[in-house]
Parts: C-alpha cells; sequence; structure tokens
C-alpha cells in the first residue's frame, strides 16, 4: 500500500459527485507528512488539535439511510501515514481469518485503493464452503462501522492485556491508529466514518481478530465472512446455535452486537440466484423501434414490479446497468426519458445512472425534454431537501448543472436554506454557472467563512469556496492557518467544476445518424460480465451484492 493510493482514491466516498477529488492532495501529502507535529501535536503536554467529519447522507433500501462522511484532510493524511508505515504487518495479521473474502489487498489498475471483494470468489465460496452441510446460519453486525470501539483496535492487535499495559502511542501500532481514528471525529471513541477506505483497513483488523477467536473455539467452523456479513454451515441446529452463543459473547469482548433483525437459518441447499436477476439478464431489447418501445415498456413494468417484490435487492440499479447494452432508438427516447426519471420515486440510488444515460445521449444530440427533466428533477429536488438527503439533492442538482437547466427561482430560495457543505458547493456551482439567476441567499453561508470552520464539519465550504472566491469574506483566515495555507499555496483543490463522468461506455450513436448500430446477444453478454464503476462503466454483477451497508460494492468510483 503506497499513501498516494490510499489519499488519491481512498479518500472520498465512492457515493460522491464527479467534481470532488483529492487528486490534488499529492501535490502535498510529502510535506504535509514532514510536518505532521507541527499541525497537529501528539505530545501529551501539547494541545492535541481534533477535527470533525463532513456528514453525507446517502439512501440505503427501503427507504432506510447510510451516513456516509468526508474526514478533514489532514488527519485522514496522519491515519493514512500511519497505516502505510506498518502495511505489512496490517495484512499479515489479517490474513490470519480462514473465513475471510474481503481481505486487504491492493493493485495499482483499480478505482479504489483497497481492491473490492470479488463477487466471484463469494459465491464460489458459499456454494464449496457449504458442501455436506444442512444449515446455513446468516447474520451480521449491527451498525458494524458505527459501532466500533476504537480502544478495541489495539485489542484486537496485540491482544486485551498487552494493550491496557502499554498505553503510549509510539508502543504499539493499534494505539496510534486508536488515537489517529479519534482525531479524526472530534475526540469520539465509538464509530468510524464510513466512505474513506481507511475504515475498510480498521474494521478488517478488529473482524479478522473476531474470526480468528472464533476458529480457536469453534473447531467445526466453516463458512464465509465477507466484510461483516457472515455465512456459517452446520451439519446440525446444536452446533449452530452453540456457534452462535459464541458469536455473541466473541462480539461483546470488542464492543459489537449482531443485528437480530437480519439473522436467517436455512436449510441447505440455498438458491442462489433471485428470480428476477435471471429474467431481466435473458432480457433482450429488440431491433425495431415500434418492437423496441413495446420492449421499454416491459423492462420497465418488469423492473418496478420487481422491485416492489424484492426491497432488499437493488433491483432498478442492476435494470439501469443493463440498459447500457442497448441502443436505443430515437423515437423511443422520450419514452424512455420519462421511465427512467419516473424510476428515481421508487429508488434514488441510481441517480448516478441517470447522469451518465442523460448526459450521454445529450452529448449525442439526443433531442432532451428539458421541460419535463427540470419539473422531475425539481420536484426531486425540493422533497429530499426537506429531509436533508445530501446525496439526493446534490445529484439532482449537478444533473441540471451538467445538461445546462436552469434552477427555477423557488428552488433556489429553499436551496439557500441548507448547510451541508457538498451540496452548498454544487449549489455555487451553478450560480457561477448562470443557472441560479435569482432566489438565492448565500448570507448564512457567508458566516461560516472562518477560522474556527476549518476544523469544523464546515472545513470544505469555509476552504473551497473562499479559494475560489464564490464566497467572500475581508478576512484571510486561510493564510494564517499553516496547515491551510500550504494548501492555498500550491493550489489544492477539491472540488473541480469540469470533471465528469466517463460517458464512452454508454452505447448510444449520434441521433443525426440512422440507427443500425444495435447490439447483438452476444455482445449485451459481454457487456455484463466485466463489473466496473458507474464513473467507467456500470456492473450488473456488482449491483445485486448482498454485502453489508458499509461494505456494499456500489457502482461508484
Amino acid at each position: 500500500m503506497e499513501i498516494n493510493d490510499l489519499i488519491k482514491k481512498g479518500y472520498f466516498p465512492e457515493e460522491i459527485l464527479p467534481p470532488f477529488t483529492s487528486d490534488d492532495l499529492l501535490i502535498v501529502v510529502d510535506e504535509v507528512i514532514l510536518n505532521l507535529d507541527a499541525f497537529d501535536p501528539v505530545e501529551k503536554r501539547k494541545k492535541k488539535l481534533i477535527t470533525k467529519l463532513l456528514p453525507f447522507s446517502t439512501p440505503k433500501i427501503k427507504g432506510y439511510r447510510r451516513n456516509l462522511a468526508i474526514p478533514h484532510p489532514l488527519h485522514y493524511i496522519r491515519l493514512s501515514n500511519t497505516i502505510v508505515n506498518d502495511w505489512i504487518s496490517i495484512v499479515d495479521h489479517c490474513n490470519k481469518s480462514k473465513i475471510s473474502v474481503s481481505k486487504l489487498r491492493v493493485k495499482k489498475d483499480t478505482l479504489r485503493a483497497l481492491v473490492k471483494p470479488s463477487f466471484d470468489l463469494y459465491i464460489k465460496e458459499r456454494i464449496i464452503r457449504s458442501t455436506g452441510y444442512r444449515f446455513l446460519l446468516r447474520i451480521d453486525i449491527s451498525r458494524c462501522y458505527n459501532s466500533i470501539y476504537t480502544h478495541s483496535i489495539p485489542w484486537a492487535l496485540h491482544t486485551k492485556v498487552i494493550s491496557k499495559a502499554k498505553r503510549d502511542r509510539l508502543a504499539l501500532l493499534g494505539n496510534a491508529l486508536d488515537e489517529d481514528s479519534r482525531k479524526i471525529q472530534d475526540g469520539q471513541t465509538v464509530g468510524i466514518p464510513i466512505g474513506p477506505d481507511s475504515s475498510r483497513i480498521v474494521s478488517e483488523i478488529i473482524l479478522s481478530a473476531i474470526d480468528v477467536e472464533l476458529d480457536s473455539v469453534l473447531k467445526y467452523l466453516t463458512g464465509i465472512r465477507i466484510i461483516d456479513d457472515y455465512f456459517l454451515y452446520f451439519k446440525n441446529l446444536g452446533d449452530l446455535e452453540i456457534a452462535r452463543a459464541v458469536i455473541q459473547r466473541t462480539l461483546k469482548e470488542f464492543e459489537l452486537e449482531l443485528n437480530q433483525s437480519k439473522e436467517r437459518i436455512v436449510e441447505l441447499p440455498e438458491v442462489i440466484e433471485s428470480e428476477w436477476f435471471n429474467n431481466l439478464r435473458e432480457f433482450r431489447f429488440r431491433n425495431d423501434w415500434r418492437a423496441q418501445r413495446k420492449d421499454i415498456i416491459s423492462f420497465f413494468d418488469k423492473t418496478f414490479s420487481y422491485a416492489k417484490n424484492f426491497p432488499d435487492d437493488l433491483v432498478l440499479t442492476y435494470a439501469m446497468s443493463k440498459l447500457r447494452a442497448t441502443i436505443f432508438h430515437i423515437k423511443n427516447w422520450s419514452i424512455l426519458q420519462s421511465l427512467l426519471l419516473n424510476s428515481l420515486i421508487i429508488e434514488p440510488k441510481i441517480l448516478p445512472y441517470i447522469a451518465q444515460t442523460l448526459i450521454s445521449y445529450d452529448s449525442k444530440g439526443y433531442p432532451l425534454n428539458e421541460t419535463i427533466i427540470n419539473s422531475a428533477l425539481e420536484e426531486f429536488i425540493l422533497f429530499h431537501l426537506s429531509l436533508n438527503n445530501d446525496f439526493e439533492v446534490s445529484w439532482g442538482l449537478w444533473i441540471l448543472k451538467s445538461l445546462s437547466i436552469t434552477i427555477s427561482e423557488n428552488v433556489a430560495t429553499q436551496l439557500s436554506k441548507t448547510n451541508n457543505s457538498v451540496v452548498v458547493l454544487v449549489v455555487l456551482d451553478l450560480q457561477q454557472s448562470g443557472l441560479i439567476p435569482a432566489g438565492l441567499d448565500t448570507s448564512e453561508w457567508e458566516s461560516l467563512l472562518s477560522a474556527e470552520s476549518l476544523y469544523s464539519e464546515n472545513w470544505l465550504l469555509a476552504y473551497e469556496a473562499k479559494q475560489k472566491g464564490w464566497l467572500t469574506t475581508p478576512v484571510d483566515y486561510i493564510s494564517k492557518d499553516p496547515f491551510f495555507k500550504m494548501l492555498k499555496d500550491n493550489d489544492v483543490q477539491f472540488y473541480k467544476p469540469e470533471r465528469q463522468l466517463d460517458l464512452t461506455k454508454v452505447r448510444v450513436t449520434s441521433a443525426s445518424l440512422s440507427i443500425g448500430e444495435f447490439i447483438s446477444d452476444d455482445e449485451a453478454e459481454a457487456e455484463e460480465e466485466e463489473p466496473e464503476s458507474v464513473f467507467e462503466a456500470i456492473s450488473p454483477v456488482k449491483a445485486r451484492s448482498p454485502f453489508s451497508d458499509e461494505g456494499e460494492d456500489l457502482p461508484f468510483i
């Protein structure tokens, strides 16, 4: 693991908009590390600096939310440096788990700092390890990332006895990781941020130690763990009940608990592939535009029905990914456009797919109905704005910006009341682009431009909006802060308006050409075999991932 990868590819959550980037931190990372103790003293006699997380709420399934977080760059660099300096020992520790299929792996050509768990391996191991057993116990840890007790990091790496005897940062790696994990979140000992790749590393350290403990007690332990999801196999219910009791006791030692609502006991063999997935996978769109129109309606009818009947599965996410493999006739574009927008009511998670499709077709000259798009997305934005749903609001706004659609005065007025830095920066970008001509009041945001805000949850807005001149204040508080002055002097930017989705994987031809380049069935199958991010391509396989909330393998960069 190299620190540049953890900074560049593991900093912002996957679900964040394309303009947000940590690339420029690579310019200063070496200098920051050299001056870490000056920026952020760790000696006990000196005042310790702590920072707050920038929250970013995203949708889960069935109306539930995931609260992602963007850490302060200073303390993320410190935590990343601690991880990288002892990377070999961390990997050695995690590799002791015999059941983890989410081990820590790095690879140069991946979009994230860590290689994502392999869905194919997950399926393969479930099938192979279940052979000869009669029962499956499926369990996961309740609010895993949110519940992790940072003091349990040294317990996992060094045992409780050693950790309590040696509490100094320099004495044990676990102590340093514990302290850095607390610094990044206002000194709190409970929870680690969901989003950055550093958290997956910390969680794997703890969960691998739990796996080892379970293996030492349960000599018959067979199964897999992927992130915080366990699939354990047993020959009889007696062994299963004993194992469940041992697991509960072991988790309690690390201040964790099972999620009882998700616990399942399944008689084997189990069904691996869902009915809806098999049916949608086999669906094909015909070439003739009249027949294709009927296929589009049929496909969305099936998708909407499956989404309602299988609320725990990412049906629409898979359905949206499948659409990119077909070149749709220009005569069917208007109906497809409306069905895509209607899909947002059922599943807001598909916003990045909607963005990729609309922008791709717009770039090829297809006639977008801006009135319908504006009406649908503004209603969508206002609804989610009232609920403080950051993901929905920011993506909805960014789609309008990418399509150069003007925001109404009413929506602008309501947007003035939000205070999430991610949303505010997108709004200010729209204003700078001339797409918010009236109704926006920035006075509340201007009040956040202060030295104090640089280390609060508003640090991104306080730095980025001031640097870009999108908001103004007479005080040059950035130049007075050593860390942020370094960022300013090196023109570090966390928001770059020109960054866009990769549209190359969406199969669409120019609207001015005859529609003859329809994808064949064989090509469609080939498209589905290689899962990728929505920012390069959309993964139909990963979209139905059963991974946990924190490890859910979503189709984002």
